[in-house]
């Protein structure tokens, strides 16, 4: 691991302009991706995510490419492998999101799909052997009583509802894309990101084939095409690349910590267009779980 080292103001900047700009594409993805995995199979909008993704991401290299006057891949075997490893992560990740979409709301999918910034750190501990500060269990500790508060079922919050299919896949695509964060902060000054978020897409989308059929002409209604394509130019393309892009500039917990504003968001945006606001419940749920994930990432006080 490259050792942690200060970023300068301006680079400190230009990082923390990543994070927020992946935030609000984060925000923008989650409703789209709920509209088209009500249109129709999930597994049809995760096929439609990932390739229209793939073929954006894919216009952006030859672009970038263009631009520096050359189409020469500098370690086109490790990029390979790297993205093929961030694609296992992907597809499942996606797959269990699409599954979540269709139980929960816009607004809570996005707050559990926050518990990636505890998972970064504690999958950062076992596999990169990063130590973790006591107040991140303190912080995990506060993240779990939200979640069981943001469970909000017509006899109270039981430990089944917790434990319910559309929180459970949430939690799994949490994991997963939390597999994507620890993959890419191991190899960021190893890699081109915007070739290997390509790569990683393409690969996913090959992944999708062998666990599931072809799709028949017309079996997939056109709003949830469009729909899966929207999504797809907000989430897996604009956020995920401008995460892989701030990793570069500033610490994973800054960019974590940026990335917390995506539920605030959402909720605007899933009153607005779907009139879908949260009851009380959720949202003090959905606050104290916020405010778990971030007492990890405060800054320790100044000692004189």
């Amino acid at each position: 691991m490259p050792p942690d080292r200060p970023p300068q103001t301006a680079d400190r900047r230009r990082g923390l302009a990543w994070s927020f700009a992946a935030a609000l594409g984060s925000a923008l993805f989650v409703i789209p991706w709920k509209l088209a995995n009500e249109a129709g199979s999930p597994d049809h909008s995760v096929l439609i995510l990932l390739g229209a993704a793939a073929v954006a991401n894919s216009m952006l290299v030859v672009g970038q490419r263009i631009a520096e006057g050359t189409l020469r891949i500098r370690n086109p075997g490790f990029d390979l492998a790297v993205a093929a490893l961030l694609a296992v992560f992907t597809l499942a990740g996606n797959l269990a999101s699409a599954r979540a979409s269709q139980d929960l709301s816009p607004a809570m999918l996005n707050v559990l799909l926050r518990a990636e910034v505890m998972l970064v750190a504690l999958l950062a501990w076992m596999l990169l052997g990063e130590r973790v500060e006591r107040r991140f269990w303190l912080g995990a500790t506060t993240a779990m009583v939200g979640l069981f508060i943001l469970q909000e079922t017509s006899g109270g919050t039981s430990l089944r509802g917790l434990l319910g299919a559309g929180t459970g896949m949430a939690l799994a695509a949490a994991v997963c894309f939390s597999g994507l964060s620890v993959v890419t902060r191991h190899f960021i000054h190893r890699i081109d990101p915007v070739l290997v978020n390509a790569l990683r897409l393409w690969v996913a989308v090959a992944l999708w084939f062998p666990f599931h059929a072809l799709p028949r002409p017309g079996e997939i209604p056109v709003p949830q095409i469009l729909w899966a394509v929207l999504a797809a130019m907000m989430g897996p393309f604009a956020s995920r690349l401008c995460l892989m892009l701030s990793a570069r500039d500033v610490e994973a917990r800054t960019t974590t910590l940026a990335n917390l504003t995506s539920p605030l968001m959402t909720l605007p945006l899933g009153w607005l267009l779907l009139s879908d606001l949260p009851g009380t419940q959720q949202l003090l749920g959905g606050a104290i779980m916020i405010a778990g994930i971030a007492i990890p990432l405060l800054p320790r006080p100044r000692r004189a």
